[in-house]
């Protein structure tokens, strides 16, 4: 029980955290209750994924657990889809992947003496999955604007 009041603080944080900066990034022009709506069923579809994750043992990471969840509760059948997709259409993925991404570097950030073991070989793969990703978009990109005539 005490692990996950841990989490849900953590994800109401979070969740305050992205509608400050969707807030600041809109210049307020949004639709606070709708997106503070959205943000409580993004926290509660966060802790069902975890705590399905701590249930059943597969080694499934929660996020997939909460993809699935999110697909399920959005597909066209679905009755809640109207009430998750009107609420969180104020709430863009941008921002939400901005404060994951902080999360995640102060994460590493606290976890450097173990980077350290990893010496001069985790630059090398660092560098590879950069270039690899950039050129692998570009290419994307590439065919994609030929077979729309755009270049």
């Amino acid at each position: 029980m005490g692990k996950s009041l841990e989490q849900l603080k953590l994800l109401i944080l979070c969740g305050l955290v992205i509608l400050i900066a969707q807030f600041t990034n809109l210049k307020g022009n949004f639709n606070l209750e709708s997106a503070v709506i959205g943000m409580g069923l993004f926290i509660i579809i966060s802790m069902v994924s975890l705590k399905i994750k701590s249930l059943i043992p597969l080694k499934i990471p929660a996020f997939a657990w909460a993809s699935l969840i999110s697909l399920i509760i959005t597909t066209p059948w679905s009755p809640l889809k109207e009430i998750v997709l009107t609420t969180t259409k104020d709430i863009s993925s941008g921002v939400i992947g901005t404060v994951i991404l902080a999360v995640a570097g102060i994460s590493i950030g606290c976890k450097l003496d173990d980077i350290k073991k990893l010496s001069w070989k985790i630059i090398l793969v660092a560098f590879v999955v950069f270039i690899g990703t950039y050129f692998g978009s570009a290419l994307v990109a590439e065919i994609l604007l030929k077979t729309q005539g755009i270049i």
